[in-house]
């Protein structure tokens, strides 16, 4: 068993979906395996507008600006939109749908050319949500900004998920959060 950390991994769900999605259990699993304190949240259901504005006031109201944020999907976009003007100490990004279908969200590219703390994005190379080309411009213009590309999997990664999970946690350590 891992030391605790003292530190809170908060983790998001995709649009939708509750802390209850395999994924973030699998996921919850693994970070308190690694000492981690677990916190899931479920965001309210409605249709949201392009600034996520209440999702981000109800992320914010939970994490106060700590630990670190795993967000799936479209989690992933309220954390980023967050962490812009509060950033954690690390952020993870699963499946972030920059682009899907070859619509423009300029407010979350926007968002990832300003995140400030360290964020590892966790991209399947199948992933019809988010072009491999348009993350990996953001990347280069981005320092902190780290992309891996899972081969062989799509948005909801199927069989690659343990893989993913077992990455995300990884990077956490190695980068001594």
């Amino acid at each position: 068993m891992s030391p605790k950390r003292n530190v809170t991994a908060v983790l998001l769900p995709g649009f939708g979906g509750t802390a209850r999605q395999p994924l973030l259990l699998l996921l919850a699993k693994k970070l308190r395996a690694a000492g981690f304190e677990v916190a899931p949240l479920t965001l309210k259901r409605r249709k949201p507008d392009a600034t996520l504005e209440v999702e981000v006031a109800q992320l914010e109201r939970h994490v106060k600006g700590q630990g670190v944020w795993l967000g799936r999907s479209f989690g992933g976009r309220v954390c980023a939109r967050l962490a812009v003007k509060s950033p954690p100490r690390a952020l993870v990004l699963l499946g972030f749908p920059v682009r899907p279908f070859g619509k423009k969200r300029p407010l979350d590219e926007a968002a990832l050319l300003q995140l400030r703390c360290p964020t590892l994005l966790l991209q399947g190379d199948r992933d019809l949500l988010a072009p491999l080309s348009v993350l990996r411009r953001l990347v280069k213009r981005n320092p902190r900004l780290t992309l891996e590309i899972i081969e062989g999997a799509a948005h909801a990664y199927g069989r690659h998920q343990s893989r993913v999970v077992e990455r995300a946690v990884q990077w956490l350590e190695e980068i001594g959060v």
